[in-house]
């Protein structure tokens, strides 16, 4: 057996049983660091990348300082996401030979990886040659500059993890189609070929893309379960419910469904367990006699109040399902890329227009607790205020995987026309019927009747409650809605907003 077999079929082991038992100790000693290395490049090509890391780490047995051997190891670390495995071989490079451009590559890979890439960026900014671009690419698309990222990425389209990078973007900008005419048909592309197609609603084209391309990935690779969950949610989105509840039982028996839909609802169930700890605690403390709801004209029960609500969160629901299915053929497009771009701020248009119609005509606008009129100055620098909180959210949320906020403008107006609902409406009702309970309840209301970016629904609502308390009204708040969204719009090609939000 030869040296090469041995350590491809080996790796670590062979080595130590080549030195410590001596078994071809002649082949070894006539070898030197260079010889291994060859050896280390021919294991790698053969597609045994560990048996070619060890090999290489026996050439640096032979000279601690011999350059490819250094880079060849760090890179396979790399490759795998290894970083400090690979941080003592990039120090030494880094001694070694800094300016070397290999170097410098491999250097910036691991400020990539440290999540700092405007070192990445610096120290690429000279180099040349597709794999420069590519890691300019991804620097570039860390820092929120998504259209210089898109260029670097297109210059780089012989490497296969340029196109993808630039079809990712293209989604993220919501230009899916450029996406398309970018990616090759490689597995690992074709299952975000078949996102693509979904996000541009061309949902049989995804449907059978993601069936052909199903058999052709290692169903150990989390691009398998990936492309189950794209197939379910297309044959949802065409209404073919049985074919869908197939392949999501498949999806089900290799990850827990239960807990991917956690991942993405745990704030509104726990702010609604908090809530409904409120309600008990506030119907604990109601004498036998006010147990029956009633109020005055000018006034909604707090019953009366809740449904309401849940019946205009699910007649916007229908809407916005109807208006999915009208323009895209998808019945779940407020939650496909790109389509829930137009059809969420629908969603919230829709549900704030349905809520307000609701309250004024049950009980008038008095009901309403508008306040002064001089009060709309106030919501200026509110508004001010809430963009810079869903500047926090918006830093916090892709560590939680919490839901992104609609940016178009039919959003805030939504949330213009619930403010007067839920602040002066339904704050007067639930201090009615519960009192000091519902200083709490309002802020964790503001979270449950508009589905989406809970925690900062409940963070607005904290603020305008007491902004309405100190205005002695909700216009103020309204007019804060209003004005964030003014803001928002006009700033969204700022690259830290988009970074952000």
């Amino acid at each position: 057996m030869t040296l090469t077999l041995i350590l491809r079929h080996f790796g670590k082991l062979g080595i130590f049983l080549l030195l410590v038992l001596g078994l071809g100790g002649s082949t070894l000693a006539q070898l030197n660091a260079e010889d291994y290395y060859r050896q280390c490049v021919s294991l790698l090509n053969q597609g045994a990348p560990e048996s070619a890391r060890a090999t290489c780490e026996l050439a640096l047995v032979m000279d601690n300082s011999h350059l490819p051997s250094l880079k060849l190891v760090a890179g396979i670390h790399l490759n795998q996401g290894r970083l400090a495995e690979a941080k003592p071989y990039l120090d030494r490079l880094a001694g070694l030979a800094p300016g070397d451009p290999e170097v410098r590559l491999l250097l910036s890979r691991e400020k990539l990886l440290e999540r700092k890439p405007k070192e990445a960026l610096d120290l690429l900014l000279d180099l040349p040659g597709e794999e420069a671009a590519l890691r300019k690419g991804q620097a570039l698309e860390a820092l929120g500059r998504y259209e210089d990222a898109l260029a670097r990425y297109r210059s780089a389209t012989t490497l296969a993890e340029a196109r993808i990078g630039a079809a990712r973007l293209s989604l993220r900008l919501g230009r899916p189609d450029d996406g398309l005419g970018l990616l090759g048909s490689t597995p690992k592309e074709a299952v975000l070929k078949a996102e693509l197609l979904r996000a541009t609603g061309r949902l049989p084209e995804a449907a059978e893309l993601a069936e052909t391309n199903l058999p052709l990935i290692d169903p150990t690779d989390p691009d398998y379960s990936r492309s189950l969950r794209t197939l379910a949610l297309t044959y949802y989105g065409l209404g073919n419910f049985s074919q869908g509840g197939l392949v999501l039982r498949q999806l089900s028996s290799r990850e827990s469904i239960l807990n991917a839909v956690l991942v993405q609802t745990w704030p509104y169930l726990l702010v609604l367990l908090l809530y409904l700890g409120l309600l008990l605690l506030g119907e604990s403390r109601i004498e036998p006699m006010r147990t029956v709801e009633m109020v005055s004209d000018l006034r909604i029960g707090a019953g009366t109040l809740h449904l309401w609500l849940a019946a205009a969160i699910l007649a916007s629901g229908l809407v916005a399902a109807w208006l999915g299915q009208s323009l895209y053929n998808n019945w779940l497009a407020m939650v496909t890329p790109v389509q829930a771009a137009l059809i969420q701020p629908v969603f919230f248009l829709v549900l704030g227009m349905l809520a307000l119609l609701a309250v004024y005509r049950r009980a008038g606008a008095a009901s309403l607790n508008l306040g002064p009129s001089t009060n709309w100055i106030e919501g200026a620098w509110a508004g001010l205020v809430l963009v810079v909180l869903l500047l926090v959210y918006g830093f916090i949320r892709r560590s939680l995987g919490l839901l992104e906020m609609p940016l178009l403008y039919p959003a805030f107006l939504g949330l213009a026309c619930l403010e007067p609902v839920i602040r002066g409406a339904g704050a007067a009702s639930l201090k009615d019927r519960y009192r000091d309970p519902a200083l709490y309840m309002v802020p964790l209301l503001s979270g449950l009747a508009m589905p989406g970016p809970t925690l900062y629904f409940v963070a607005a609502g904290i603020f305008l409650s007491w902004l309405a308390r100190r205005t002695g009204g909700t216009l103020a708040g309204t007019v804060a809605w209003v004005f964030a969204g003014l803001v928002v719009t006009l700033a969204a090609n700022i690259p830290i907003l988009r970074t952000l939000l």
